[in-house]
C-alpha cells in the first residue's frame, strides 16, 4: 500500500513536507510546482490519506475556495472568508477536515465524499457545483449571487446596494458617474477562466444609468483582475478617454480604488473637490486613505454567522430543504464623496 514516505521520495520532498502539503497547513511556505509535483505523485500512485478510508462520520467540513492564493495575496477580502469560516467552526467544536484552492480539488473527491458538509467559496464553474452535490448533498455556496437554487447559499445583494449607493450619489448631484471593476469569471477545476460573466454591481449600474436617461456619462471599465494596479490602469484609461470628466467614480472593489486613488493623486486631481470616489468592502484600510473612503460595508462576520447556521442545519437534518440567504450592506459615509447640490433625480 501507498504511504507518505513512497509520496515524499518519488516528489523528492521530506515525509513531512507531504503531510503539511495534504492537510493543506496554512503556514507551509512551499514553492507552487512543488506542491502541485507532490499532487501529481499522489495521483499517480492512487494515493488516499489514511483518515479517509472507510472513516466514520463525525462533525467535519470541508472547504474549498475558487480564490487563488494570489488573489488572497492582493485582496484580503476572500481571505478574511475562508479564515473566518475555519475559525468559526472551530469554535463551534466542528472539525474542519480539509481547507483546500480549486486546482487541488481533483485530488481531494474521496475527502469531499467523507465529510458531512462542503463549503465553497467564490465562482466555479456550475459542473463543478453539481459534482460536488453528487458526491455530498450536504453543499453550502458562499458569495455565488448566480448559483443554482438547489444548493444552500449565503451572498450579498450587491445589485440593491449598487442601486442605493447610485439614488444617493444622485441626490448629491452626480450624474456623470463612471464605474471601474474587475473581471467577473467561472472558473474551471485548474483556475482557469470559463466563462464570464456580468457581476451584479457592473449590471446595476448599466441599468441605473439606463433608466435615469443617462447613457452619455456611461462609462463601464473593467480590468483584467482586482488588485490595486488593476485600479491604477483602468483609472489611467477612464482619464485618458473621459470628455468631461466624470465626478464620481465607483470602485467595484477597495483594493481597485487604491490604485485609483494614486493614479488620481499623480494626475493632481483634488479629492472629493474635483472628482468623488465611492467603493465596496470597507476593508480597514480605507478609514486611513486621505481621504478617507466612502464605501459600502460588507458584513463578513454576519456571512460567516449565516454559514455555520447552514452547516448546523444540513448537518443536524436528514431532510433540510436549500435556502438561499441573501444579505444587505450599509454604506459607510466618509470624505471621498461629496455634494454638487442637492438636486431631486426625478425632474431631470
Amino acid at each position: 500500500m501507498v504511504n507518505i514516505r513512497d509520496i515524499a521520495a518519488k516528489s523528492n520532498v521530506s515525509p513531512g513536507t507531504v503531510s503539511r502539503v495534504l492537510n493543506n497547513d496554512p503556514t507551509l511556505s512551499i514553492n507552487e510546482k512543488t506542491r502541485e509535483r507532490i499532487h501529481q505523485t499522489c495521483r499517480e500512485l492512487n494515493y488516499v490519506p489514511r483518515k479517509y478510508r472507510g472513516r466514520n462520520k463525525g462533525n467535519c467540513v470541508g472547504i474549498i475556495s475558487a480564490i487563488s492564493r494570489k488573489i488572497e495575496s492582493d485582496d484580503s477580502y476572500y481571505r478574511q472568508i475562508r479564515e473566518k469560516i475555519a475559525q468559526a467552526l472551530k469554535a463551534q467544536e466542528y472539525c474542519v477536515d480539509f481547507m483546500i484552492f480549486l486546482p487541488y480539488l481533483e485530488d481531494n473527491w474521496e475527502r469531499v465524499k467523507q465529510v458531512d458538509c462542503v463549503v465553497v467559496i467564490g465562482f466555479i464553474k456550475h459542473s463543478i457545483h453539481e459534482k460536488i452535490h453528487q458526491l455530498n448533498p450536504n453543499l453550502i455556496i458562499v458569495d455565488d449571487y448566480n448559483c443554482s437554487d438547489k444548493f444552500s447559499s449565503v451572498s450579498m445583494n450587491l445589485y440593491q446596494e449598487t442601486i442605493s449607493m447610485l439614488d444617493y450619489a444622485a441626490q448629491l448631484g452626480h450624474r456623470n458617474i463612471a464605474f471601474i471593476s474587475g473581471i467577473n469569471a467561472r472558473l474551471g477545476i485548474k483556475n482557469e477562466r470559463v466563462m464570464d460573466i456580468l457581476g451584479e454591481r457592473e449590471r446595476a449600474y448599466d441599468e441605473w444609468m439606463t433608466a435615469h436617461h443617462l447613457e452619455k456619462y456611461k462609462q463601464l471599465f473593467i480590468g483584467e483582475g482586482w488588485y490595486a494596479q488593476s485600479g491604477y490602469e483602468e483609472a489611467s484609461k477612464l482619464l485618458a478617454t473621459a470628455n468631461p470628466r466624470p465626478t464620481l467614480i465607483i470602485s467595484a472593489s477597495d483594493v481597485l480604488a487604491l490604485g485609483i486613488v494614486r493614479k488620481l493623486t499623480e494626475e493632481n486631481i483634488s479629492l472629493p473637490d474635483e472628482l468623488s470616489i465611492c467603493s465596496f468592502d470597507d476593508l480597514e484600510v480605507t478609514s486611513y486613505l486621505t481621504p478617507s473612503l466612502t464605501t459600502l460595508r460588507i458584513d463578513i462576520d454576519q456571512m460567516v454567522h449565516w454559514v455555520i447556521e447552514l452547516c448546523k442545519e444540513v448537518i443536524s437534518e436528514k431532510n433540510f430543504m436549500p435556502t438561499r440567504i441573501v444579505l444587505s450592506g450599509k454604506l459607510i459615509l466618509r470624505e471621498s464623496l461629496q455634494a454638487i447640490e442637492e438636486v431631486d433625480i426625478q425632474k431631470n
